[in-house]
């Protein structure tokens, strides 16, 4: 089953001045985000124990990784912009 996303975040950072030197031209930092539902909603209840994840995040992943590259490279109006690139994750747990 596809992501279920929530809600997603573009945020744009300009740096113009760093180190009390102005920039030749600005630095863009670029980040999207997505809060998404829980796949594995269920390990919150103690229904159930999933050994594996992989399955469940190869079927998410793909297009997750769609939608916010495509929101990423939206504003930088091109690939060819884009200079370098990196993921991450936050899980946090309801209590």
């Amino acid at each position: 089953m596809p992501a279920q996303i929530r809600k997603t975040l573009l945020h744009v950072e300009k740096t113009f001045i760093e180190g009390s030197k102005e920039a030749p031209s600005p630095l863009t930092l670029i980040a999207a985000v997505a809060v998404i539902k829980n796949p594995w909603v269920n390990l919150q209840n103690g229904e159930e124990f999933i050994e594996d994840l992989k399955p469940g995040i190869l079927d998410v992943a793909p297009g997750l990784g769609e939608k916010l590259t495509s929101m990423i490279i939206k504003e930088a109006g091109s690939g060819k912009n884009v200079e370098g690139y990196g993921k991450s994750a936050i899980v946090g747990l309801k209590r």
